[in-house]
């Protein structure tokens, strides 16, 4: 059903296929400190650049790479061993950015006059945040400890709506799809809930080891990668298996659908190539 063409990852500019312009270095570190995630948010035709750390988060504009905002994060003094980072990263609406801590507050960071602004902290899970999403003013977060929160944002307050409770595996990431929100576990199961009446519609076992990304598309097709060398397809109109394939001797960390399409990208760990998979046509 599928072949795969390979793109080498090293020079590539995502948004236009160039090459690299500018190497972003936070001015704020005193010394190095690794970047857990890079996320490309898009808010009302401006992208935007948001970069998590143990030391702090940093968003850029991602035009002329400016920095825009440094958020610090100071270490919680009654638990000094533990290690503060940040992780899980949402654009909600036109003009605010979500991020998650390992306290497991969200921060809300809000645009204004060209910059962004600390304007609200969310707190409801007592794990570190793995994952955050959006969908119009909804807001979906999950934890280390597998719970999924659903929040709405009403005028300047934002509501805890629904939530889901985890069963200790953690929910490293999350796709939503009308009224369905999923989560990809790192038991390698697949949970599919109703956000709007609070049920669990399916559950499935979808991989044999923990699930690092999944990503749903406008027609209903989930992919789901996994660290057990897997690509599985899921229709979610008839919540069940449409294609699998391995790429093996690859731990999968990393799986998009390319935005109006059925064709996805792969990415794996220790791996230079992000390979696009396209349907064949009949």
């Amino acid at each position: 059903i599928l072949f795969c063409v390979k793109y080498r990852s090293s020079g590539i500019n995502a948004e236009y296929g160039g090459t690299m312009q500018k190497q972003m270095t936070g001015k704020e570190c005193s010394h190095a400190q690794p970047v857990l995630q890079a996320k490309l948010v898009p808010l009302s035709g401006n992208l935007y650049i948001v970069l998590c750390s143990f030391h702090g988060i940093q968003i850029h504009s991602a035009v002329d790479q400016h920095q825009l905002i440094f958020h610090h994060l100071a270490p919680d003094p009654t638990k000094p061993d533990e290690e503060v980072f940040a992780q899980g990263v949402a654009g909600v609406g036109s003009d605010t950015i979500a991020v998650g801590l390992s306290s497991g507050r969200i921060l809300i960071f809000k645009k204004e006059s060209g910059s962004f602004t600390l304007t609200d902290t969310l707190q409801g899970h007592s794990n570190p945040i793995c994952d955050i999403r959006a969908s119009g003013k909804r807001l979906f977060t999950s934890d280390d400890n597998g719970c999924i929160l659903v929040w709405c944002h009403k005028s300047d307050s934002w509501d805890l709506l629904k939530t889901f409770e985890g069963a200790g595996s953690p929910c490293s990431t999350m796709a939503v799809y009308k009224d369905y929100v999923i989560g990809g576990f790192g038991s390698g199961h697949l949970r599919i809930f109703n956000y709007v009446d609070g049920s669990l519609v399916a559950e499935i076992t979808g991989h044999a080891r923990w699930i690092n990304a999944i990503d749903v598309n406008s027609s209903g097709l989930l992919a789901s990668v996994s660290e057990d060398t897997v690509v599985n397809l899921w229709d979610l109109k008839h919540f069940s298996l449409f294609h699998t394939f391995s790429i093996p001797n690859v731990q999968l960390c990393g799986v998009q659908f390319v935005q109006g399409s059925d064709d996805f990208a792969v990415s794996g760990y220790d791996m230079k190539d992000i390979m696009i998979f396209k349907r064949k046509k009949k």
